[in-house]
């Protein structure tokens, strides 16, 4: 038997489809391509552990093997992958595997478009992140903003390539133009052929022969800008703002990162935001809950007059709708939610005591219902 499973290693059962074998020794090859992990020794050698069960189990004839007899090659060979055979050395090339132009295909997205092997890598440019502060008003409304950002911004002297004039450099004869190199290593396996950044031109694909006196030959110099931000109303605070491609230019030929913008919003004096709802506890006198009366309430869009009904109760609900937070991206606005509160004085003259208990010897125990519930329920204890 093996003493390596390759179904473990790229994580599928031994009854996968070659389409699923494929499928997963994309995405691990991906994932620990040298390319993404320089100097990283366990990414590489995991990438030998991929290509190495792929080599096997995406051939069909090598993988019946396998299941059968341990091997690739057969019951005559329990030896693993030597430079004889089927071995590592020859996986590139196998009729199921592509090899070198499968891997490289995997990571079109960092080239240029052609052909994969002469294309340059092209990796984006780093996020920036700041933090804007914006009042309530700000928020619920919308507005813009301009900030000043320092940022890497391709050099204009050598339109990024690092040379003189942008022409005072030469294809690196190593990678081609491609900025990656095969590295062959023989093992007590077989040949090991690595993909890696190339070590001549520094995986750009360019050998300068003039720096750029603006850049010193790093294509790129830091600039600050002012970066006009459109707030949209209706944003709350710890949401983030991405403005694409307003990032880092990339030093590797690629797009430019984000702008990401943290969003810190002020609190109101008297409003509460929960969502796009906004809440309000209003306090009004035990007088005004008794006989009623009209309450001002600030709202987003100013003052509103709130009726306050003849014998409102505690903690009463009023909801005003589409007077809250319009939802962003809609014209859908959420609900003012007031919640009353009755408030008792705190003190009380001889003659308000004397006014109160006159009060309450001319209402009737009927109308108060709860009260009267409760007393009834106290007298059946009391029989």
């Amino acid at each position: 038997m093996p003493n390596k499973d390759y179904y473990e290693t790229l994580g599928v059962s031994k009854s996968a489809s070659q389409d699923d074998i494929k499928s997963a020794y994309r995405k691990l090859a991906k994932l620990y391509h040298p390319d993404l992990h320089p100097n990283d020794p366990d990414c590489a050698q995991k990438f030998k552990e991929i290509n190495e069960a792929y080599e096997v189990l995406g051939d069909s004839n090598k993988r019946s093997n396998y299941d059968q007899f341990g091997s690739a090659n057969g019951p005559g060979d329990f030896g693993g992958f030597g430079s004889s055979g089927g071995g590592f050395g020859q996986r590139f090339n196998t009729g199921s595997f592509s090899g070198f132009e499968d891997i490289f295909d995997m990571f079109s997205g960092f080239a240029g478009g052609g052909n994969s092997r002469r294309s340059e890598i092209q990796v984006a440019g780093e996020d920036i992140e700041v933090n804007i502060n914006l009042s309530f008003k700000e928020a619920v409304f919308g507005c813009e903003k301009t900030i000043k950002v320092t940022k890497l911004e391709k050099c204009n002297s050598c339109s990024g390539t690092g040379a003189k004039g942008g022409k005072e450099y030469e294809t690196c004869p190593d990678c081609h133009g491609s900025g990656q190199a095969r590295y062959v290593q023989n093992t007590i396996f077989g040949q090991m052929v690595n993909v890696g950044p190339c070590k001549k031109c520094n995986a750009t694909g360019k050998i300068i022969k003039t720096k750029c006196p603006d850049c010193n030959g790093k294509g790129h110099t830091k600039q600050q800008q002012e970066i006009k931000i459109k707030i949209p109303a209706g944003i709350d605070n710890n949401q983030v703002i991405t403005m694409r491609g307003k990032g880092n230019a990339s030093v590797k030929n690629g797009p430019n990162g984000d702008l990401l913008i943290n969003v810190s919003v002020e609190n109101h004096e008297i409003l509460v935001r929960d969502g796009y709802n906004l809440l309000l506890d209003l306090p009004i006198p035990f007088t005004t809950a008794y006989l009623g009366g009209k309450v001002k309430i600030p709202t987003t869009d100013g003052f509103y007059e709130l009726t306050i009904p003849a014998l409102t109760q505690p903690n009463t609900v009023f909801k005003l709708r589409n007077k809250g937070i319009k939802y962003l991206q809609k014209e859908v606005y959420g609900d003012l939610i007031v919640t009353v509160r009755v408030e008792m004085p705190k003190d009380i003259s001889k003659y308000e005591k004397e006014l109160v208990k006159k009060l309450d010897d001319s209402i009737s125990l009927n109308s108060y219902k709860k009260h009267k519930t409760y007393q009834d329920k106290l007298s059946k204890l009391e029989d």
